[in-house]
């Protein structure tokens, strides 16, 4: 169990990717109202402690050959996910495809800035917190769905995604437009097969690698490890299966 001094603590040098099954609220309140209040007043209350937290608030505004401005075009994920947006413009990072709030004060600023920019690779977001021996997390038990994933498996030159670079606009926090690149590492789709991370999830907590860390002020239980073990065991899985961590279909 810990406290918000605590968790900041563990954090404070080891940044937290967290993404957000709002199922995993419940407790926080007797309503959506509360449960979403509370998360905001926690996480920024990690910031002032010191702690280091990225919440995903991804708009593929690129993918949709849309104009992207970084404090109000919406997240297109979920109404949590979009409340804290809302409540925590200026925390928003540049990418207009995958952006992140920050909370804290240890993340580069650079991320805050429009410019042409690899969401998965070198330069990204990901990349910090992997430099950093960093955590990616969930809350509601949505460890599945970590998309910064993709980065690792980049990292291991997987060979059924590929760097496929879009072209748009962005509107910056000081209201300048800016004529950008961001690139993403996409799946070939001439290729007969879906990306799965159900195998690895069961095979990551039957081998004990997560951490489940209790914030009982909050009623809150948070999923995490460290980005670093699970780049190595995901390393060795495709050393023996090449195709780990995809589903293919049948056509």
């Amino acid at each position: 169990m810990l406290n918000i001094q605590e968790l900041s603590n563990k954090i404070k040098n080891n940044p937290l990717i967290i993404h957000i099954n709002p199922i995993g609220l419940l407790r926080m309140g007797g309503d959506n109202a509360d449960r979403f209040l509370n998360l905001n007043l926690m996480l920024n209350k990690v910031r002032d402690y010191g702690g280091n937290i990225a919440i995903p608030v991804y708009s593929y505004t690129y993918t949709k050959n849309e104009v992207y401005d970084i404090l109000n075009t919406p997240a297109d994920l979920d109404e949590v996910s979009e409340f804290l947006r809302m409540n925590n413009k200026s925390k928003r990072t540049a990418d207009a495809n995958f952006s992140y709030l920050l909370f804290g004060d240890k993340f580069s600023n650079k991320h805050f800035k429009v410019s042409n920019y690899s969401s998965f690779g070198e330069g990204s977001l990901i990349e910090e917190v992997f430099n950093k021996d960093g955590y990616l997390g969930a809350i509601g038990g949505v460890l599945e769905y970590l998309t910064e994933i993709h980065f690792l498996e980049r990292k291991l030159n997987i060979n059924y995604r590929f760097d496929k670079d879009f072209y748009g606009t962005s509107i910056d926090a000081n209201r300048c437009k800016v004529n950008n690149k961001i690139t993403y590492f996409c799946r070939d789709l001439n290729l007969n097969y879906v990306n799965s991370f159900v195998q690895l999830k069961k095979d990551i907590k039957e081998n004990d690698l997560i951490e489940t860390w209790t914030i009982p002020i909050y009623n809150l239980k948070i999923e995490v490890i460290k980005i670093r073990i699970l780049f190595n065991f995901i390393k060795k899985k495709l050393a023996v299966d090449p195709k780990y961590l995809c589903r293919y279909e049948e056509e």
